[in-house]
């Protein structure tokens, strides 16, 4: 999983904030990603009808669908008379992570990685996976692709 931590941020001589940090392991050093906001935080965590909800004491509370980043697409063909070109394309499709409770922890996310249908392709001799990503949002990003895995049945 991600780890996340929301905190009070005060750097010397400024006013505090909140700063965020993020780990790929609870037991491996957190990286600073930024800041958000101004005035005196106290932020909370949590989760609900599918968003993520920071709530502080100042008058901006925050509302996200999740960590990914908007827009992810992707495509896949295939070679289907092993000429090593692609003869087949899918269409260029959205992409997102899901995410849920689990029950019993209030602080705790289910995640299920983003996926794509590929039932409609033929079988092939060869495969191309092409991947775009597009920050769409106004806010400062790290695009991270930890992971592409293509399943055969």
């Amino acid at each position: 999983g991600q780890y996340y931590l929301f905190c009070d941020f005060h750097p010397a001589n400024e006013k505090i904030r909140i700063g965020w940090f993020t780990s790929s392991s609870i037991d491996k050093p957190f990286e600073f990603c930024g800041e958000i906001g101004r005035g005196h935080p106290d932020p909370d965590i949590g989760f609900a009808e599918g968003k993520f909800y920071m709530i502080t004491q100042t008058a901006h509370d925050y509302v996200s669908p999740g960590p990914w980043v908007e827009k992810v697409e992707s495509r896949v063909g295939v070679d289907v008379n092993d000429n090593g070109k692609i003869d087949q394309w899918t269409d260029w499709k959205e992409l997102k992570e899901s995410y849920d409770h689990i029950r019993g922890f209030s602080k705790q996310i289910e995640r299920s990685p983003a996926s794509l249908d590929l039932s409609g392709l033929p079988s092939g001799f060869g495969f191309q996976v092409e991947v775009r990503m597009t920050d769409t949002t106004s806010n400062r990003s790290k695009p991270l692709l930890q992971q592409l895995a293509l399943s055969f049945e």
